[in-house]
């Protein structure tokens, strides 16, 4: 595990890079009596989870200072200044892990990122906390050590044995902290949850014939509450939704399949060649087959580039 100093540059950012650009994630020892480890306010985009493993060390931020024992712990949200000083008569001695959200979440448009992680990041109850009094505390606690025997170790697998040690971390910190993290989004759990069931009835059932009805039967909702709830959670319409659902599949049929037009718009749910082509040209500004034959010449001159 590295020890290595922290330098910042004149808006107090870490120039670490904490891990790769494929795998940004790194476990850092700090000794905070060495000048170039301790007493250094900075910020990173990186989320630091820190423990202490020798003596104690006084953790500052806005919300205070904290003075932390062996086998107590840090949490420190992207984006927030902060600083690890020794105590009087203490050299003190901690570990910490620093990562991007997206280790946590992967793509950008998945359900992790924003129900579990964007809420987080934006929780002010949740800028920087001790983790010492509570069982949860003590077991993310428990994770963070693990979490530096892994990469100590470096076995083979041991990337995906981080970042699923750092899943149960994370679901520990948003189980125990759901009423703050929903007080401090403008949409609930309760919302997304119910989008994410109309949204899987949608991807069933694009092909078929489906109203505004159907898809707030599915929620076991009004018609009035189905489309407020996606403009709360989406900021779209359900049939907006829908459209691009089908857009969406009939855009893979034109580039992978040799189907012609009147079929893909038999299999993304439009009843009619004419009416699908129109909604194409209105959506996308040109018509399938146009969109078609671009495709075809843009692989084509990729094909002739790399030859």
């Amino acid at each position: 595990m590295k020890c290595r100093p922290i330098l910042v540059d004149d808006s107090l950012r870490e120039l670490t890079q904490h891990g790769t650009r494929d795998f940004p994630l790194s476990m850092d020892r700090q000794a905070v009596a060495d000048p170039s480890h301790g007493n250094v306010r900075h910020w990173h985009p990186e989320i630091q989870i820190a423990l202490v493993t020798e003596g104690t060390v006084i953790f500052r931020t806005e919300a205070g200072e904290f003075r932390l024992e062996a086998g107590e712990g840090f949490f420190v949200n992207s984006g927030v200044l902060h600083e690890a000083v020794p105590a009087e008569t203490d050299n003190g001695v901690y570990i910490c892990i620093n990562f991007l959200p997206s280790v946590l979440y992967g793509q950008s448009d998945s359900v992790l990122r924003w129900d579990y992680v964007e809420p987080v990041l934006s929780c002010e109850a949740l800028r920087s906390f001790p983790l010492r009094d509570l069982p949860w505390h003590r077991e993310i606690c428990t994770l963070l050590r693990r979490l530096g025997e892994a990469e100590e170790a470096a076995e083979y697998g041991y990337e995906m044995q981080m970042v699923s040690l750092l899943g149960q971390l994370w679901h520990l910190l948003v189980t125990h902290n759901r009423e703050v993290i929903e007080q401090g989004s403008s949409v609930s759990f309760t919302d997304r949850q119910r989008v994410r069931t109309l949204q899987t009835y949608l991807h069933k059932h694009y092909m078929d014939r489906v109203t505004l009805a159907d898809i707030a039967a599915a929620g076991h909702i009004s018609p009035g509450e189905c489309c407020r709830v996606f403009r709360r959670v989406l900021q779209t319409t359900p049939v907006q939704y829908l459209t691009r659902c089908r857009l969406d599949q009939s855009i893979r049929l034109l580039t992978r399949t040799a189907l012609n037009v009147g079929e893909i718009a038999g299999q993304v749910g439009y009843g009619t060649a004419s009416y699908f082509t129109e909604l194409f040209r209105r959506e996308m500004g040109c018509t399938p087959r146009e969109y078609r034959r671009r495709h075809q010449q843009a692989e084509s001159g990729a094909k002739l580039s790399e030859s």
